[in-house]
C-alpha cells in the first residue's frame, strides 16, 4: 500500500471521527432538518439499497453517484431511470434519473429525484381531523466526474426544494467524492453529500433556516473472483449525519458471469434497522435492478430500475 493510500484512509476516518464528535452540537439546531429534508436520506439505487447503503468504495456506475459521485469515473455512458415505493406508512413514491455523458475523458453527470406523499392526514390545532393534504421534494443536481493520479473524483452542485403547508423552501448544495484502488480487488471510497453552502429560506418564521441532512460515508470493498464463472464483493462503510449516531452499512454482493447479481446488507448500529436485499439482471446494454428493504417496525419498501448503456 502507497503512502498516498495511506494518506487517504487516515484523512477519511479523522473526517468522519471529527463530524461523530460534532454531530450531536448540531442536532438542536438542525432538528427541522432532519424532519423536512428526511426524503434526502432515502438511497433510491437498488444496487445500494440491496447492501443497506453501504458502497461508498464498491459504487462504480451512473446510478450509485448519489452516494458517491466519483462513481461515474468508473463507468461508460449510462442513462439509469428508476422507481421507488419506500415503506407504505409513509404513502410516498419516488422517482429518479441519472445520466453519465463521456466528454473529454471526463463524465459530465446529471441527476434528478422526486419524492411524493399523497393523502398525509390534517390536524388543526385542537388535534382535529382536517381534509387530507399532499407533498413534494425535489433535487436536481450536475457536474463531473473524472480520473487524477489514481483517483477516482467526482462532484456536484445541487438544487433542493421542499413543498409541504407553510414549509416551502429551497437549498443549494454540493456532493463531493473520491474513489481509490488500493491494490487489486480492494478500493477506498469517501463522499460527502448534501453539504448545503447556500442557507434555506423557509416560510415558517419558528424555522427560518433548515439544514439538510449532511452526509459523511467512508468506505472499504474488496472484491474477488470465486471461480471461472463468479465473482464476490464485500462493502463495510461508516457514515454519519448532522442528525444521528455513527451507523456502519454493510453489504454482500455475489454475480454470475456478471450478467446476474444477488445482493445482500445490514446497517449496523441503525436506531431501527432492518434486512435489505437485491438483484440485478444485466443483458448487453440493459441492466434491471431490485431492492427489498424491511424495517424494524414498518413495511418493507421496494426499488427498481433500468439502466442503459451507450
Amino acid at each position: 500500500m502507497g503512502a498516498s493510500a495511506v494518506k487517504c484512509c487516515l484523512a477519511a476516518v479523522c473526517v468522519l471521527s471529527l463530524a461523530r464528535n460534532s454531530a450531536h452540537a448540531l442536532e438542536v439546531n438542525r432538528q427541522y432538518g432532519e424532519a423536512s429534508f428526511q426524503y434526502l436520506k432515502l438511497p433510491l439505487s437498488p444496487r445500494i439499497v440491496g447492501l443497506a447503503g453501504a458502497g461508498a468504495a464498491l459504487a462504480d456506475a451512473a446510478g450509485d453517484m448519489e452516494l458517491n459521485p466519483a462513481a461515474p469515473a468508473a463507468d461508460s455512458g449510462h442513462l439509469v431511470v428508476g422507481r421507488g415505493y419506500p415503506f407504505s406508512e409513509f404513502q410516498s413514491n419516488s422517482s429518479h434519473i441519472a445520466w453519465s455523458i463521456p466528454a473529454q475523458g471526463y463524465r459530465v453527470v446529471l441527476n434528478a429525484r422526486y419524492l411524493g406523499f399523497d393523502n398525509i392526514p390534517g390536524y388543526d390545532g385542537l388535534g382535529n381531523s382536517t381534509t387530507a393534504y399532499s407533498a413534494h421534494t425535489l433535487k436536481a443536481e450536475a457536474g463531473l466526474a473524472g480520473n487524477y493520479a489514481g483517483f477516482g473524483w467526482g462532484a456536484t452542485l445541487n438544487f433542493a426544494g421542499n413543498s409541504i403547508a407553510n414549509a416551502n423552501y429551497a437549498t443549494a448544495m454540493i456532493n463531493a467524492g473520491l474513489r481509490y484502488q488500493l491494490f487489486t480487488g480492494l478500493y477506498a471510497g469517501l463522499s460527502v453529500v448534501n453539504a448545503d453552502f447556500w442557507d434555506s429560506q423557509a416560510q415558517d418564521p419558528n424555522n427560518a433556516n433548515p439544514f439538510p441532512p449532511t452526509s459523511l460515508q467512508a468506505g472499504l470493498s474488496y472484491a474477488h473472483a470465486l471461480g471461472a464463472d463468479f465473482t464476490g464483493a464485500v462493502a463495510v462503510d461508516a457514515r454519519t449525519r448532522n442528525d444521528e449516531r455513527m451507523v456502519f452499512p454493510a453489504g454482500l454482493e455475489l454475480s454470475w458471469k456478471k450478467a446476474v447479481f444477488a445482493r445482500v446488507g445490514f446497517p449496523f448500529g441503525e436506531q431501527e434497522p432492518g434486512l435489505a436485499a437485491g438483484l440485478g439482471l444485466r443483458w448487453s446494454r440493459f441492466e434491471f435492478q431490485y431492492a427489498y428493504q424491511m424495517h424494524a417496525t414498518l413495511s418493507p419498501g421496494h426499488f427498481w430500475s433500468l439502466d442503459i448503456a451507450y
